[in-house]
């Protein structure tokens, strides 16, 4: 039984029922490309059930074929092929699930056996073999292993490559290279030329081989070394100059590992073999590195690049298996291309709403007052914009992962409706946590004002201290009043016939800094700056 099921199919043909007076027909095979096959046994009613059946699998483009007949006429085994493109985890179970979706409850049918199957043929492997010069350095250890370096890092290339089917050997490319020795660009000549193997992994150029683990894991073992490489980098920059060289050594002996996954022993040097794992676990930990010296030097130490970092990855890998073979990955280009349009709308939007709760809704300030220049309008607009992108991303992902391992079955409509629902919460709290920082740009505000600081700007809304003179205090305007005199006050950038100004010593002790905004007209006072630090303001 078993044996029926692992038996690859030599033909698309499908043999139509008995005692329908119908031929043998094609049926169509699924559509896109796929991971894994799975072959399910399962056995249908003969008679109508048995056509009904036939014509369901051939309509959602399941590969079939019927079996030897059955112990008891009322049944017949149909062998059915599910091909899938998702992980091998759950795999046999999204195969029986689409087996028996497809007949949509029309035919009673119980399933019997489930595997999975190697591919039928696997595809020819392609070996690149590089045309270089040859180099010699003279004698010595020394020199002829550093130009035997020099030669498979690809200094010597002379632009030409061939390329053979299957792994292929140094005389193979050589001789295939001597068959064809013009082709219009450089000239191979053996007495000046060689050849070396390009570098790709033992399983990229014999296939046949049992697959190493590595490359089962769709690529989640290297972006786990890389993750590991960089936190490892990040703990280094913090260590001292004897801990640093004491464990710099780490990453040279990970790359040992590492290395085979990207070069074949068998074909490169193990020089090479040691580069390319140290190209992937150097590099990362040199990421960072240089992340964690960069923050320590702006300031204090934060961990948020390196989180977004290693999240990022899972996220993308996500994004990637929600869209491949989607409608948006059939209309990528079109769709990309209006999804940029609302951004110059967006970004305004978004920045205008920034600056408004940092001046009129924290400091009780009317946007319109401040003179903004539109690209900061823009720049302040940039960061709720990201996050929200990148909640909708994490939401992508979220659904792309499901799908990957299959979780996605039975509604769709109501899985599609909770990670909507989760997609939709994630930009709300990523709108909110970009939207916070106004209020930490005015708290900061009221700290440097009332510290006798002159404040920061913030996204092109700049403010200083300034001392005020009334021209005729009894007929000046405040509201609300009194005018403050004897210590500074904040006044912004302004335009028009009205000044507003902001009291530090108004709003202290309350919550609510809109307490301390204070309008008065323009042509009723005078302003000068205050002296970096000075409380009080001369008299007048």
């Amino acid at each position: 039984m078993a044996s029926t099921l692992v038996t690859s199919f030599r033909t698309r043909l499908a043999p139509a029922p008995p005692d329908d007076g119908e031929s043998e027909g094609e049926v169509p095979p699924q559509a896109g490309d796929f991971t894994h096959r799975a072959a399910v046994r399962i056995r249908v009613p003969a008679g109508a059930q048995e056509a009904t059946a036939c014509e369901l699998w051939a309509r959602y483009g399941l590969l079939f074929s019927r079996l030897e007949a059955a112990e008891d006429d009322a049944t017949v085994p149909y062998r059915v092929e599910v091909r899938l493109h998702g992980s091998r985890w759950g795999a046999l179970s999204e195969a029986e699930r689409r087996v028996t979706a497809a007949l949509a409850g029309r035919v009673t049918a119980s399933i019997g056996d489930a595997t999975l199957l190697e591919p039928e043929v696997s595809a020819t492997a392609v070996s690149t073999w590089h045309v270089h010069r040859k180099t010699d350095w003279g004698p010595g250890w020394c020199r002829s292993k550093a130009a035997r370096l020099w030669v498979q890092v690809g200094a010597a290339d002379v632009h030409r490559r061939v390329r053979l089917d299957g792994p292929g050997t140094r005389e193979e490319a050589l001789a295939a290279l001597q068959r064809r020795p013009d082709l219009g660009g450089v000239l191979f000549d053996e007495e000046l030329h060689d050849v070396r193997p390009g570098v790709a992994s033992a399983h990229a150029v014999r296939p046949q081989d049992p697959a190493p683990w590595h490359t089962r894991a769709l690529g989640l073992a290297g972006m786990s070394v890389a993750a590991a490489a960089m936190l490892f980098g990040w703990m280094l920059a913090e260590l001292g100059l004897g801990w640093q060289i004491a464990l710099a050594p780490l990453p040279a002996v990970a790359a040992w590992w590492v290395g085979p996954w990207l070069a074949d022993r068998e074909r490169h040097s193990r020089m090479i073999v040691w580069l390319c794992g140290l190209a992937l676990v150097g590099s990362a930990g040199l990421c960072g590195f240089m992340v964690r010296v960069m923050s320590m030097a702006v300031g204090g130490v934060d961990l948020r690049p390196v989180v977004v970092i290693l999240c990022g990855l899972p996220v993308l890998r996500g994004c990637m298996y929600a869209l491949r073979q989607s409608w948006f990955s059939r209309n990528s280009a079109t769709v990309l291309s209006i999804a940029v349009l609302p951004v110059a709308w967006v970004l305004p939007w978004m920045g205008r709403l920034v600056q408004g709760i940092y001046l009129t809704v924290c400091l009780g300030i009317p946007l319109s007052a401040a003179n903004v220049d539109p690209v900061w309008t823009y720049l302040a607009g940039v960061k709720p914009a990201c996050l929200c992108i990148a909640a909708m991303l994490c939401g992508l992902a979220a659904l792309g992962w499901c799908r990957h391992f299959y979780w996605i079955t039975g509604s769709r409509t109501y899985c599609l409706a909770v990670f909507g629902t989760f997609t939709a919460m994630l930009m709300v709290v990523a709108a909110l946590v970009g939207l916070s920082s106004a209020t930490t740009g005015a708290d900061r505000t009221a700290a440097q004002a009332a510290s006798g600081q002159d404040p920061s700007p913030y996204f092109g809304i700049s403010a200083r201290r300034v001392c005020v003179r009334p021209l005729d205090a009894a007929n000046t305007a405040v509201q609300p009043g009194p005018l403050p005199t004897a210590y500074p006050v904040v006044a912004f950038e302004v335009t028009g016939d009205e000044t507003w100004l902001w009291d530090s010593q108004r709003a202290k002790g309350s919550a609510d800094l809109a307490k301390g905004a204070l309008r008065v007209r323009t042509d009723q006072i005078v302003t000068r700056p205050a002296a970096r630090g000075a409380r009080t303001c001369p008299p007048l």
